[in-house]
């Protein structure tokens, strides 16, 4: 019997997150220093307000980048695709697939930021599983 992946044991826990004020020179510095793509945007309780892409920073397609000290509550999604931490691997990828999305963050049911799972994330799973049903298979023959 196969056994299911939880997201959560796939998430990087308490991500790095910033608040609706910083700005987009500051989350951009972020972003660079600490090799990250995606930052969840949360308020003072926790909770999930938006993300931001890297995408997000520099702009829309054939258009300029937006201004270093607009605030990140200016271009942010709001609109989340999220999971919860028991979610199986397989749903999550079927969000990211269909929605179109880099990274989906992990609520608990209150809706407070537990962590954050990227598309490299979920392929890095699914390519060392092949990997292990191929040595299995190589293994059986």
């Amino acid at each position: 019997m196969t056994r299911m992946t939880r997201i959560g044991h796939l998430m990087t826990p308490a991500p790095t997150t910033i608040r609706a004020t910083t700005t987009v020179a500051e989350a951009a510095g972020l972003m660079a220093a600490r090799g990250l793509r995606h930052l969840p945007v949360t308020d003072d309780a926790g909770q999930l307000v938006g993300i931001v892409s890297d995408r997000d920073l520099r702009g829309p397609l054939g258009g300029g980048a937006p201004a270093p000290t607009a605030a990140v509550s200016t271009l942010m999604a709001t609109e989340l695709v999220t999971a919860r931490p028991e979610e199986e691997l397989g749903a999550v990828a079927r969000k990211i697939v269909d929605r179109r999305i880099g990274a989906v963050p992990i609520v608990d049911e209150g809706g407070g930021l537990q962590g954050i799972v990227s598309y490299v994330d979920v392929l890095r799973r699914l390519a060392d599983d092949a990997e292990a049903d191929a040595r299995a298979v190589e293994r059986m023959d």
